[in-house]
């Protein structure tokens, strides 16, 4: 059977690199999580985990920054002199440090810078310092702003009085680096291609080693966005934030229901012929580890119109049998002790001895407890078996039908096995084995004969080391009666056989079959590793012949999934 594990894959879309490969990038490009769903499957919840790494990672915003300076400069020009510059990152964000490179050449007087944030307003000072040395890393107390500005002094000038504009002084600049907490400042996502639809925001800055779990709203989103009617697809979920941020750890856990719609031969439904008093089955190839949440399909039976009175059911070998050839015939009396329908058909259980045989079925009346000599008007019958392959053949149930059904009444009446070329085994049984209702068709005496004309005699009574008072042999056979008012045949039984468990099973009135997973709570998974994994088998058994049509399948067998998308 196909894989129905959802596949996910993990893909950064920017060009940033992270400090190190414990952590994976997210920003505006894109974090995106792709999913490939294949046929068959739904989903029922999702669970999407993100955590940002602890403060000792940090990020240089410098570079992504928009750079403006004294003489409009967008980058920095270690050649020019400037008196100030500013770094715009477009996000609120906390600064762990900044560091301002002057070039080794030419020989400059010792500067110093001082320092102003802003948050979209107004710039202010930072406390508890505003000014930082040059060609040093200079820490800063985790403020939170969007935009720095730099103003170069002279480091030998005390502050200005309050109300005194700064002395600037010119500086040449090789280079800033500003870092922060690698955690991103912000969070959105987004499901489907392109700009997708927004589903989550998440508006500030996460916090050291926090961790963000989506999962209603990124349920509902991909519920949306999930291939329809169980097709297989793509589905896409990006991660962004306005600014460079890390990850240490994205997780997604999938609950999803694998949705099984076809047999195992791939249709839609199964159309069945069911013998007489057989069995027939359907299989669905399902995994053998996981248990089933549902089972729904649609029976639909048209049967024969007749009654089965007897049932024998003889092994493939039984340890006694009439032979019938050779000069040997049999004879089976049967009785009703009510009126019942005419006889349209009957099944003998016979077991061919040779590869042709060749002799006559007849049904008679009953004279002193033994057949008439003469048959009943149009009730004899042919019988021609022809065998293919080596012997020794099985047995099997053979049938005969006459060009009308027979009306025999509820007295007395016998059927009679002549072979005249070949030889065949009419398997004998017990009353024991069917313990036919009262008030229905009753087996009587079995008898034979060695010659064409000779005398009727019975047979032994029991089967071999059975009681003394053991229940009499008869001749396996299977009358089919028409019944004598329109009554529906009885309806086939349901089963469910999964490995060694059988559940028994009970269609509704409109023949539909609807087990949820405590109805299906028996059928417990097989397991094992080793083979072909069992089929769920749908087992039909009637006791008429007739048609069976099994439709509307649906096996729900749910499944969850982990994916340790970073680190892998």
């Amino acid at each position: 059977m196909s894989d129905t594990r959802v596949g996910a894959t993990l893909t950064y879309t920017g060009t940033a690199t992270p400090p190190t490969a414990a952590q994976v990038p997210v920003d505006t490009a894109g974090l995106v999580v792709a999913l490939d769903v294949p046929a068959g499957v739904a989903l029922v919840r999702a669970a999407l985990a993100v955590r940002a790494p602890a403060d000792d990672v940090t990020v240089n915003l410098a570079p992504t920054a928009t750079l403006a300076t004294s003489s409009g400069q967008t980058v920095l020009d270690p050649g020019q002199s400037i008196t100030w510059l500013s770094l715009d990152w477009g996000a609120r964000r906390p600064l762990s440090s900044v560091d301002v490179r002057l070039p080794a050449t030419p020989t400059q007087t010792e500067k110093k810078g001082r320092l102003s944030v802003a948050e979209g307003g107004a710039w202010y000072p930072p406390t508890p310092s505003d000014t930082v040395s040059v060609n040093a890393v200079a820490p800063l107390p985790g403020i939170l702003a969007s935009r720095l500005l730099v103003e170069f002094v002279e480091a030998s000038s005390a502050p200005p009085p309050v109300g005194t504009p700064k002395t600037l002084a010119a500086t040449q600049v090789a280079s800033i680096a500003l870092r922060a907490p690698a955690r991103p400042p912000d969070l959105t996502a987004t499901v489907g291609v392109g700009a997708g639809a927004l589903f989550f925001h998440h508006a500030l800055p996460m916090l050291p080693r926090q961790e963000l779990v989506l999962e209603d709203a990124l349920s509902d989103a991909l519920q949306r966005a999930w291939p329809v009617e169980l097709k297989s697809g793509a589905v896409a979920v990006a991660l962004r934030s306005s600014g460079l941020g890390m990850f240490d750890r994205v997780q997604l856990v999938l609950d999803t229901l694998e949705v099984i719609q076809r047999w195992s031969d791939g249709a839609e439904s199964q159309a069945l012929a069911v013998d007489t008093d057989s069995l027939v089955s359907a299989h669905v190839t399902v995994p053998r580890d996981r248990a089933l949440s549902e089972v729904r399909f649609h029976v639909r039976h048209q049967l024969r119109d007749e009654d089965l009175p007897l049932a024998p059911r003889p092994p493939s070998l039984p340890p006694l049998s009439h032979h019938c050839g050779s000069g040997y015939s049999a004879a089976q009396a049967f009785r009703a002790t009510r009126p019942t329908g005419p006889l349209a058909a009957l099944d003998l259980h016979l077991r061919p001895l040779t590869r042709r045989v060749v002799g006559t079925l007849s049904f008679h009346a009953d004279v002193h407890d033994r057949p008439h000599d003469a048959p009943l008007a149009g009730a004899s019958l042919p019988l021609l078996l022809e065998l293919e392959g080596a012997a020794p053949w099985a047995s099997r149930w053979v049938t005969f039908t006459p060009g009308k059904p027979l009306a025999l009444g509820t007295g007395p009446w016998w059927v009679v096995l002549t072979v005249d070329e070949g030889d065949v085994l009419w398997s004998l049984t017990d009353h024991a084995e069917t313990a036919p209702a009262p008030g229905t068709l009753t087996p009587g005496t079995a008898l034979h004969r060695t010659e064409a004309m000779g005398p009727w005699l019975p047979r032994e009574n029991g089967l071999p080391g059975a009681e003394e008072d053991a229940e009499p042999l008869w001749g396996c056979a299977r009358p089919h009666l028409r019944p004598l008012t329109t009554v529906p045949p009885p309806p086939p039984r349901l089963q469910l056989r999964w490995g060694t468990k059988v559940l028994e099973v009970t269609a509704g009135s409109d023949g539909t079959v609807a087990l949820d997973a405590k109805a299906l709570a028996s059928l417990t998974p097989p397991g094992g590793s080793t083979g072909s994994p069992p089929p769920l088998e749908v087992l039909v058994q009637s006791r008429v012949a007739g048609d069976i049509t099994l439709s509307g399948l649906q096996v729900v067998i749910p499944r969850r999934d982990t994916y340790a998308l970073f680190p892998r």
